[in-house]
């Protein structure tokens, strides 16, 4: 009975009763409305921070590369989605196609998945929202808000949290809880905008290109893993160097009287004078230069946070000092690409004896761990103790357009999965399609299909336009077109880098609304089951007909999580467990195929035999492109909701009374149907 009751699975019959049942979500989206709503949940923060931040630190130009091999394992996966949402065409996206094939258990690791997927994704988002507020503040000269107030505390020692990811995240749940009905056409608008801004980087980007950007910067000029550590060290060092100055302050106190102290003052170099009233005052041998408001900037931002001033220069010397260091080298002197990197760094050597000997440290500590660091770009593969073969193979691979080696471009493809992922979310409104059958194959393949290809194209005209090893990996696009702007004194492209970082923040704020909204079909779904508590995540506001209180949670708990926590953890985070679905998906389409070739399938996904097993292989592959420490917190993860499920979900599931010989769950007029109010779409924001 009870293995019986962990693989009982849901038969496609009792998915369409479900689908025809009297508290169905209203069918109210066409092929239109669906491309819109994949189009604005994909084009968001991927698009406009992972590009630069991959192409920068591991990838290169090689990012196109990156974001073809992804959108090649969005494709496979997304032609095994089409043809399981035509045949069941209900809310719950992967986890009713589990459901239907692997069984109850299954199921609910894939409801668990998707709740990874789709709030960790609006938590990261919303960490990048804030990077693309500070840039249009800055192009507007409006004062940007403070950097100890748009990071986590983790990742930049001394900020206090992340305050515009919060803000913008409990914008949108307050947005969603009321509803956006009113707003009917907000979604489009929004998407219209950020497509609009997408084209208009590429149509005026492409002017910009220099294919020497492409192929001609030798791969020796990526940035290495040295640089990498080297701002880490100097990090440890400043707080070390800090608390050394704090304690001999303190033994100062103890052992050194007020006259000691006065008598050292007298030893510095001075005059004394009288002035007119009598009294002495001190005058230095020599007036200081007036300081411009840059350095008084400077100045007040030591006083207030010496240490990160002084790490900062520990960074830039230490860096000038190792590259400088390259350019030096024989084989290198008489490289143009050398020549012009010395003389950016050399004006930032280290000039103090002290701080020569510090750099020495810090890069001498740095080259010790590089070796790790190179093996961490092969991910879980890095961990099977084959880190020599593995660099080997980079560097038969590594070439000016990839100047990481093959390691680079499929961990590239590994971080950008993140700008594709989106499109799934069209299957958690099937049951909302007008005709799901024609209407949501039509939605997933197109939304794809449109953001692949303006994707390559957008990372063409980034490392086009800008050395990849020198973009802003902050605002990537954004930055471009402003430097470019103060680089040919031209306001138009300072301008449109205004005009950009607004389009990323309409961009942005999209995709966290269809996040949002997802992640409230899920929650609906396995509340129908009874996997989680009805009353929370089932429930819907009598009077804005939206689920409230599971908006309110996940809003909340997201808050949290984005005030605090490093983004590169939850990105990495939303890429595995997007791709763990992905599998289960291909896996789901290929069992049902065997089991069940006689079901109805209004959309058949082509040579199934074929594009499924290939996309388990590619999807699973670049799983293994992500770091160990990912791969542990996904077990964590899934650890935690297994204890959940066996705590409440196996007790209160709906396929309980179905085994015991009850009516189909959710069927018209079922005495069995849970009871949960009429559910409208509003929420949505999206007709057609």
């Amino acid at each position: 009975m009870f293995w019986d009751r962990l693989f009982a699975t849901k038969t496609l019959e009792m998915l369409d009763a479900e689908a025809k049942g009297e508290n169905r979500l209203r069918r109210v989206l066409g092929p239109v409305g669906l491309t819109s709503l994949g189009v604005g949940a994909i084009i968001g923060a991927g698009i406009f921070v992972m590009t630069g931040r991959v192409a920068a630190n591991d990838a290169g130009p090689g990012v196109l590369l990156s974001y073809a091999i992804a959108g090649i394992a969005c494709a496979l996966a997304a032609f095994c989605y089409s043809e399981f949402a035509s045949m069941a065409p209900v809310a719950g996206s992967a986890y009713t196609y589990a459901y239907a094939t692997l069984g109850e258990v299954f199921a609910w690791i894939i409801g668990w998945d998707l709740i990874l997927e789709y709030a960790m994704s609006a938590a990261t988002v919303a960490s990048f929202w804030s990077n693309y507020l500070n840039k249009l503040l800055e192009v507007l000269h409006i004062p940007k808000v403070p950097w100890w107030l748009c990071s986590d505390p983790f990742s930049t020692p001394g900020a206090i949290m992340n305050l515009p990811a919060v803000v913008i995240l409990m914008a949108c749940t307050a947005v969603l809880v009321i509803g956006i009905r009113e707003s009917a056409a907000s979604n489009t608008a929004l998407v219209l905008l950020k497509l609009g801004v997408v084209i208009f980087v590429i149509i005026v980007g492409i002017s910009y290109i220099n294919s020497e950007n492409f192929f001609g910067i030798p791969s020796e000029g990526r940035k290495l893993p040295e640089q990498t550590i080297i701002p880490d060290k100097a990090q440890e060092h400043a707080k070390l160097e800090a608390t050394l100055l704090k304690v001999a302050g303190d033994w100062s106190k103890q052992f050194v009287d007020d006259e000691q102290k006065a008598k050292k003052l007298e030893v510095q170099s001075v005059n004394v004078t009288t002035n007119n009233a009598g009294t002495k005052e001190l005058v230095s041998d020599k007036s200081p230069e007036p300081k411009s408001e840059a350095e008084r900037k400077a100045d007040e931002e030591a006083k207030k946070d010496p240490v990160r001033t002084r790490a900062k220069k520990l960074t830039d010397q230490a860096l000038a000092a190792f590259i400088v260091g390259i350019a030096d080298k024989e084989e290198h002197k008489q490289s143009e690409h050398w020549k012009a990197m010395k003389k950016k760094y050399e004006g930032k050597l280290p000039t103090s004896e002290k701080d020569k000997e510090i750099v020495k440290v810090i890069i001498r500590q740095a080259k010790e761990e590089a070796p790790k660091k190179v093996a961490e770009k092969w991910g879980m593969v890095g961990e099977l103790g084959i880190n020599e073969t593995l660099t080997t193979i980079d560097n038969k691979t590594r070439n000016n357009f990839m100047p990481y080696g093959i390691s680079g471009v499929m961990l590239g493809a590994a971080l950008v999965f993140f700008a594709f992922i989106g499109f799934d979310s069209i299957s958690t409104h099937s049951e909302e399609a007008i005709d799901p059958q024609r209407d949501v194959p039509i939605g997933i393949l197109a939304s794809l299909g449109i953001c692949t290809v303006l994707y390559i194209l957008v990372s063409a005209v980034i490392t086009g336009m800008v050395p990849y090893y020198d973009i802003d990996v902050s605002a990537a696009i954004a930055s471009a077109f402003t430097d470019e702007g103060t680089r040919t004194h031209s306001w138009i492209l300072n301008a449109a880098g205004g005009l950009i970082a607004a389009g990323a923040l309409a961009g942005m704020t999209s995709v966290l609304l269809i996040t949002f909204l997802s992640q409230s079909r899920i929650f609906l779904a396995m509340a129908r089951d009874g996997l989680m508590p009805h009353s929370i995540f089932g429930a819907v506001h009598e009077d804005f007909k939206t689920p409230h209180i599971s908006t309110i949670v996940t809003g909340t708990l997201m808050s949290l999580v984005s005030a605090f926590t490093p983004i590169a953890v939850l990105e990495e985070m939303v890429n595995i467990g997007t791709l763990f679905a992905f599998v289960v998906v291909c896996a789901a389409v290929l069992i049902l195929r065997i089991k069940r070739p006689d079901a109805p399938r209004p959309f058949t996904c082509p040579m199934v035999f074929v594009i499924a097993p290939l996309g388990i292989l590619v999807n699973l592959t670049l799983m293994f492109f992500l770091p160990a420490d990912t791969w542990y917190r996904l077990i964590v993860w899934l650890g935690l909701g297994l204890v959940i499920y066996f705590g409440f979900g196996y007790h209160y599931s709906v396929m309980r009374d179905v085994e015991a010989g009850g009516a189909v769950p959710g069927a018209a007029g079922s005495a069995e149907a849970p009871a949960e109010p009429a559910v409208k779409p509003p929420e949505t924001g999206i007709k057609e």
